[in-house]
Formats: structure tokens, C-alpha cells, sequence
């Protein structure tokens, strides 16, 4: 694996140790609080689906590779009917915290491997000359599943500079690509990536699956 940081990943590394410090502006003039900066909450929608691939896959251990502050992991919430303890006592599984941009989760044990990788809303913010080690890193860290979710759109949030935080927007269709070209060094591994893209300002989902399905967990 060759990690070779570019120039602006490293800049915006440095963006985001600011926001998550001192909050952040968003596009339509709001600003929004440190605590609430990269919390975690995008990982909740997908809860429940990962409980369902946790217990059919039989995953022993993961990691959660840009998992800002990982709030949930250790606090409670309410959502689609369920009322969660913290994600810890719902997935009920070893879980490894990595985020280079919030100082507690910002070390990455090397050596170690996971029965699942997940990485939320974290990919259209890596710059496009570093997507391929990210990608490659994300991969080589499971043993047995990577579970992605990818916007395909705008963020609301603003960088510091005033650029738009999603500064790798790309279709389902290259992400496709970027995925098939990883996943020919591994085919055994299992790959779910949702795209989630917006059609007259509704956000829907494009799932792009390998060696799986997610009609296997519909009915969980």
C-alpha cells in the first residue's frame, strides 16, 4: 500500500481539526456548534442495516475509519422506532474508533484487522489524488466486509476556506470503478457501498454491491 499524502489532504486534515474545534459555517449562512461538528450522526441512518450484517456475517470486530467525535458510540438516540442505548451496546461487537481529524481517535494501529470496515460520509471529503490509498487503506483493513456510504452531491458545510466540504463529488458509476479496481486484489471480500445522490432536491440511494446484496438483509 502506498500512502503518500498529497498537499491538500494534508490542509484539510488541518480544516478539520479547526471545525471540529470551533464548529463550522454552512452554505446558507448558519453556523454550526463545535459539538455538533462531525459527530456522527450519519452513521446512525444505516444502524440497524449493519446490526443485520454484523449478525449474518458473524463479525466478531470493526472499525469505523472517519468516525469524527463518534458521539453514539457511547450515547444514546432514537431513531426509525428504536430507541439505542449507544452503538457499542446495539452492535454488541469490538469497535475500533479512527478519525485523523479528531485528536481521541486519531491513531490508526497499523497491524490490526477488522472482520468489518465501515467508512460514512467520510470519502467526498478525501481529495481525488488521494482517493486511491484511502480506498486501498479502508480495504486492506478487513478481513471480511467494507461497508461505504458516499455522498454524491454538495455538503452543506463550508471549509474554512469557503470551499464546499464535498470536495470529491463524483456518480455512482466512477465510484463503481474505483471500488471494481480495488476489489480484483481481494474477490473474496465483501463490498456494499451506498451512493447517495439528490433528484429534485430528495436524497436517494444507488447501492453498489459486491459478493453481496442488501435484499439479503430486508426481511432481518
Amino acid at each position: 500500500m502506498s500512502k503518500n499524502p498529497s498537499k491538500e489532504y494534508v490542509e484539510n486534515i488541518n480544516y478539520y481539526k479547526k471545525m471540529h474545534l470551533e464548529g463550522y459555517d454552512l452554505v446558507d449562512g448558519r453556523n454550526r456548534k463545535p459539538i455538533d461538528a462531525y459527530n456522527g450522526k450519519s452513521t446512525l441512518a444505516f444502524a440497524e442495516l449493519i446490526k443485520n450484517i454484523i449478525e449474518k456475517n458473524h463479525i466478531k470486530n470493526m472499525l469505523d475509519y472517519g468516525s469524527g467525535k463518534g458521539f453514539f458510540y457511547d450515547n444514546p438516540f432514537s431513531i426509525n422506532g428504536l430507541d439505542i442505548k449507544s452503538l457499542r451496546n446495539y452492535w454488541d461487537i469490538d469497535i475500533d474508533l479512527y478519525d485523523p481529524c479528531y485528536e481521541k481517535y486519531s491513531s490508526l494501529n497499523e497491524d490490526k484487522k477488522f472482520d468489518l470496515t465501515i467508512c460514512i460520509d467520510v470519502l467526498e471529503h478525501i481529495p481525488s489524488d488521494d482517493i486511491g490509498w484511502v480506498l486501498e487503506e479502508i480495504v486492506n483493513k478487513s478481513k471480511k466486509y467494507v461497508f461505504l456510504n458516499v455522498a454524491c452531491y454538495p455538503a452543506i458545510a463550508l471549509l474554512p476556506n469557503k470551499k464546499n466540504a464535498h470536495i470529491n463529488i463524483n456518480s455512482p458509476q466512477c465510484w463503481h470503478n474505483k471500488i471494481l479496481n480495488l476489489k480484483k486484489k481481494d474477490d473474496k471480500i465483501k463490498i456494499i457501498c451506498i451512493c447517495a445522490y439528490k433528484e429534485n432536491n430528495d436524497i436517494k440511494y444507488f447501492p453498489l454491491q459486491y459478493n453481496d446484496n442488501l435484499s439479503n438483509y430486508k426481511n432481518k
